[in-house]
């Protein structure tokens, strides 16, 4: 298990890098690069040849963010057409991906999976997770969900990357330790959270026009999780974020 926090975890060839929220950058060995809900850049990101929105909140869908990180090589998946219109200018090479609907992108089998809460803003049907299949290892990206009865079909999972909090406690850190457990994946990867060290953030340009993701999560410490996992046999990733925020 690991206990100290690193800047990417390695996994059966493919490095994971938390940049920040639910913006995972995924890079195998032969250099093939997925981000998931990019919001949050480091300096000279490399371009992706994927990119995976699940829903339409400014915490994970923000245009600017998409158009520094595409060129003619990459594709696009998100949940609804309205996602795509939203945060993609150019819709060449984008698709929509519908809950169960399995479809090939650039030779990466993506299956949409369910995301909600019981209440607040992530009602079912309006967002989704992936379930990606990328060089014969399997990865479940969450989206915003909490425990649902549905992620007891998820099997033979290598890496998930689940949100552990949120800013109007509908995602329960509680309730992802069952899930995660159902689930039984070899590795964890929490997203979806500041860290305890990270300014509280300053509303700049009005609290409705606010692109700032920490408004819409709040400080928590994944290392809280480690003896939750002691003994289960997954591996828990303590991820530095990239990305940080004044």
């Amino acid at each position: 298990m690991i206990t100290e926090e690193k800047d990417f975890v390695l996994l059966n060839g493919i490095k994971y890098e938390w940049l920040g929220q639910s913006t995972v950058r995924m890079t195998a060995d032969d250099g093939f690069v997925i981000y998931t809900d990019p919001v949050l850049l480091d300096e000279n990101p490399p371009k992706a040849d994927l990119i995976l929105i699940t829903h339409h909140h400014v915490d994970h869908c923000l245009p600017e963010f998409v158009a520094s990180i595409r060129d003619e090589k990459t594709q696009l998946a998100a949940f609804h057409e309205s996602y795509i219109k939203y945060c993609v200018q150019d819709i060449k090479a984008v698709c929509t991906v519908k809950i169960g609907q399995t479809i090939d992108l650039a030779g990466v089998k993506i299956t949409g999976t369910e995301a909600y809460t019981k209440r607040g803003f992530h009602i079912k049907g309006e967002g989704c997770g992936f379930l990606i299949e990328l060089k014969g290892r399997k990865i479940y990206f969450a989206g915003d969900t909490s425990l649902t009865k549905e992620m007891e079909g998820l099997k033979h999972i290598d890496s998930a990357i689940l949100p552990i909090c949120d800013n109007t406690y509908t995602i329960k850190t509680e309730d992802i330790i069952e899930a995660v457990k159902i689930i039984k994946p070899k590795l964890f990867i929490p997203v979806h959270f500041t860290p305890p060290d990270e300014p509280d953030p300053v509303v700049k340009e009005g609290m409705f026009a606010t692109k700032d993701p920490r408004f819409f999560t709040r400080k928590e410490d994944p290392k809280n999780l480690l003896p939750f996992f002691e003994g289960t046999g997954i591996q828990v990733a303590i991820l530095r974020k990239l990305v940080r925020l004044q």
